[in-house]
């Protein structure tokens, strides 16, 4: 529904013609609000400087708006199947419509659960994360103010539950619950029982979080479960390569998704350009990438450890991994 992109993203997006203005450029974002449940402001930290967050739709209009004209999108259709030949290299990919496409290079950026990630590493192990997000957006002018385009984030004082509030255009907040998954047990797939979750957890807790919940609707309220794993040998093997989240998929807190998805992007385009051979240009674009996300993955347990504690106004540290 929508992120905080680094700042470093942006001048990625920004070296590759992509723009964002006006309502659909998001909201900087000033300082990270860590609050007790009550709504008290524990500590304060800087973001960032450039950092932002921003709506999900919005920098997908902006990317499909980048593209050159002769440029083809297939939409409604997800990665089913690789076809692999005898040398290893993937001689077809198929899509869930059916569709069947050849090329010289593919490029799988198939998300956390990646089909392209498993044909590669089939027995690689990929635990589910002891923290879960459920994620909302409410449409609210109120909150978006009171928030003063700062990430507001409130916490249980026993650990281990937390809500996030994300201004992220005019009339939007994205609200996040956070929890752990061991104490609490996630809810079903329905709209009512998700409300019931979230507002048996956090629904009494300070103002705006009863109203913001209020102006969600719950039909399209998603459930992250993301995985807890190391990072695959390397990010690539014949004329396949991962980036993203399905190179690399990362914990809750670092909020370095979206932005590394987009810097995997950029050093590929620049190793392709740099080496004639491809099979040189993945090979360091794996190395390189590898080396610089290693410690996001390191930084999003560490994260985690923290959130599961007791919260004191001593022990906030800024949820992102830089």
């Amino acid at each position: 529904m929508g992120f905080i992109l680094m700042p470093e993203g942006m001048d990625c997006l920004r070296g590759f013609g992509v723009e964002l203005t006006g309502d659909a450029s998001g909201v900087p974002l000033h300082r990270y609000c860590h609050r007790n449940a009550a709504g008290e402001i524990l500590s304060e930290l800087v973001m960032p400087a450039g950092a932002r967050s921003i709506r999900r739709r919005d920098l997908i209009t902006a990317l499909e708006n980048a593209l050159p004209n002769e440029g083809a999108l297939t939409l409604g259709a997800e990665l089913d199947s690789l076809e692999f030949g005898e040398a290893g290299h993937v001689t077809a990919a198929y899509l869930g419509s059916g569709e069947r496409i050849q090329a010289d290079l593919y490029v799988a950026a198939d998300g956390l659960r990646s089909r392209a990630r498993r044909a590669l590493f089939p027995d690689w192990p990929a635990a589910e994360g002891r923290v879960m997000e459920i994620v909302g957006l409410a449409q609210c002018d109120h909150a978006r103010h009171w928030g003063q385009r700062n990430l507001n984030k409130f916490h249980a004082e026993e650990g281990g539950i937390a809500i996030g509030l994300l201004p992220v255009d005019a009339d939007h907040v994205i609200w996040y619950l956070q929890f752990d998954s061991q104490r609490f047990t996630p809810p079903q797939q329905s709209a009512q029982a998700r409300r019931a979750f979230v507002e048996r957890l956090v629904g009494h807790w300070a103002d705006p979080i009863a109203h913001l919940l209020g102006r969600t609707d719950f039909s399209r309220v998603h459930v992250w479960r993301p995985i807890d794993t190391d990072l695959v040998p390397h990010f690539h093997r014949g004329n396949l390569v991962l980036v993203g989240d399905a190179a690399h998929p990362l914990l809750p807190f670092t909020s370095q998704g979206v932005s590394s998805a987009i810097a995997d992007a950029v050093l590929l385009a620049d190793a392709m350009n740099a080496e004639e051979d491809p099979a040189d240009a993945l090979a360091a674009y794996s190395i390189e990438r590898r080396n610089q996300c290693a410690p996001y993955i390191a930084k999003g347990r560490e994260l985690t450890r923290n959130f599961l504690v007791p919260q004191a106004a001593g022990n906030a540290v800024l949820p992102i991994a830089q």
